[in-house]
């Protein structure tokens, strides 16, 4: 097949839905079909020389946020930022001659829809919720669409009124697993010992950080021994808010910054820690950083809400704890640090769970399952 695979921020930042994107399209061209990637210009590259990669320019949707009438819905501000990137990728995507276009976000309905004249079918793998004013009137150009987890599926079908197959995303094996801890890396986050929490992502409100920080604070209030550590890897527009928020809680002796780290140094952070924490409040529709976690060994802490569940067993892989709620986050850290052999037990479990359920084999053989129903879709249409 030719595929080309259209989404802006694959080639802009680090992220679930990008690493979905690069992964999947890797292992395509490594079984012989024609893949390009089309994204915004920047830096964020995987040296995958399988794949053409074309880049382009995008008004970004801090700049159209400087108007105050558009900085209202951030959902029209991001819309505006795809449609910006088509206005020079929409050629190239018409004379492609793709079988299979597949995007990630609604917001890029209207850019396929115009370059499928030609004939290439959609596939929409939905990764969120970012639905705007207007997109319904796009479903119908969706030969297939699979989710990330059965969370996301259910709120697509609730507003396209399509059937959805769910495909969970997935996580690279040969990197993330079981080994051993870099003593001079764990020293330094930690000179005195203590235990280390590790929160991976971005730096966004709706991630739950500052319950996080509030568990830590309330952790010290317990007087927890030893207190533990946290280290936030990530980088984001609430990075600022968080800092502060740290000072104002007399919690920066046990709070590091880690700012964001490539992919290929995380299992480094994962190896000399003892969970992850992950405290979102909305809008998780998988975590893939928990499966990187569970990966390398660790359990896992994460809110009750989402695809989270689907992706940490409460109880056997990690523990769940309710969202928005900072006592009971800091209860199931509490509880997590209280019991190494519960820790050791559960990141076994967590490990087995992800390698039967998660890598990328396992993802791509039910993303084929897709096209196959886009193609057969669009044949049935001629």
């Amino acid at each position: 097949m030719n595929i080309g695979y259209y989404n802006l921020t694959t080639t802009t930042k680090h992220g679930g839905v990008e690493s979905f994107v690069w992964e999947v399209a890797r292992r395509m061209a490594d079984a012989g079909h024609r893949v390009t990637i089309y994204g915004g210009r920047g830096d964020v590259l995987r040296d995958y020389p399988q794949l053409q990669i074309r880049q382009y320019r995008f008004i970004a949707r801090e700049v159209w946020g400087r108007s105050r009438i558009l900085r209202r819905s951030l959902n029209l501000l991001k819309l505006l930022e795809r449609l910006s990137m088509a206005a020079t990728a929409l050629p190239d995507l018409r004379r492609a001659g793709h079988d299979l276009i597949q995007i990630s976000k609604p917001y890029d309905l209207p850019v396929v829809a115009a370059a499928r004249y030609r004939g290439p079918r959609l596939v929409y793998n939905s990764q969120g919720t970012d639905f705007f004013s207007g997109d319904r009137f796009f479903r119908r150009t969706i030969d297939a669409a699979f989710a990330c987890s059965r969370y996301n599926a259910a709120m697509v079908e609730a507003r396209y009124r399509i059937p959805l197959d769910v495909s969970y995303n997935g996580f690279d094996e040969q990197r993330f697993h079981p080994q051993p801890a870099d003593a001079g890396l764990r020293a330094r986050l930690a000179p005195d010992g203590a235990p280390l929490i590790l929160y991976v992502g971005r730096l966004v409100t709706f991630k739950g950080l500052d319950y996080l920080l509030d568990a830590i604070g309330i952790l010290r209030d317990r007087h927890t021994t030893p207190m533990p550590r946290l280290l936030l890897a990530g980088n984001g527009p609430h990075h600022a808010q968080l800092v502060a928020r740290t000072q104002r809680l007399g919690i920066g002796a046990f709070v590091t910054f880690l700012g964001p780290q490539p992919n290929h140094e995380l299992p480094h952070y994962h190896a000399v820690s003892d969970m992850l924490v992950l405290p979102s409040t909305d809008h998780e529709t998988f975590g893939i950083a928990a499966c990187e976690a569970m990966g390398c060994g660790r359990p896992v802490v994460a809110a009750h809400t989402g695809g989270l569940p689907e992706v940490v067993r409460h109880g056997e892989t990690g523990l769940l704890a309710a969202p928005a709620d900072a006592t009971a986050l800091a209860d199931a850290i509490g509880t997590l640090l209280g019991d190494a052999a519960l820790r050791e037990r559960m990141g076994t479990a967590a490990a087995e769970w992800v390698r039967a359920m998660f890598t990328w084999d396992r993802v791509v053989g039910r993303v084929l399952h897709s096209y196959e129903t886009a193609l057969a879709t669009g044949a049935g249409r001629e």
